[in-house]
């Protein structure tokens, strides 16, 4: 759930060519509502909801790791570099599987889930923004 707010916020500011988001509200809503959202239900996202309350509170740190990752995605963009771009978004979904590095055989694995979110990044920024208008 982490990465997958943190790809919304990543497309979000990235084509915000006009700031009219405002980063910090957004990542602390992101993050309060992730933070509800697991709180409320601990059972179908922990595996022991007796120790949720300390996954929770790692989440910030996750959250920020991830938006640190997705920094460099507009810069890849701009230049066309779509082999570091999956390798990046793979990386980066691997890092909810394990602790150990991602390699090339986890790129591969995830290079078609990594692209299709690549492409869906321009839709998932107009959803926020129609979501932000109403």
């Amino acid at each position: 759930m982490i990465f997958c707010l943190s790809a919304v916020v990543a497309a979000a500011l990235a084509y915000d060519e006009k700031k009219h988001i405002q980063p910090e509200t957004l990542i602390k809503g992101c993050l309060h509502f992730a933070t509800w959202t697991a709180t409320e239900n601990a059972q179908e996202y922990f595996a022991d909801p007796a120790t949720a309350q300390a996954s929770i509170k790692s989440a910030t740190a996750y959250f920020e790791q991830f938006l640190k990752h997705w920094s460099r995605w507009p810069e890849l963009e701009k230049e066309g570099r779509t082999v570091e771009i999956i390798e990046l978004i793979s990386s980066m979904i691997h890092t909810t599987e394990s602790n150990d590095a991602a390699d090339k055989t986890d790129v591969k694995r995830l290079g078609d889930l990594a692209l299709d979110i690549d492409c869906r990044l321009p839709t998932m920024r107009g959803a926020v923004i129609e979501l932000t208008n109403r």
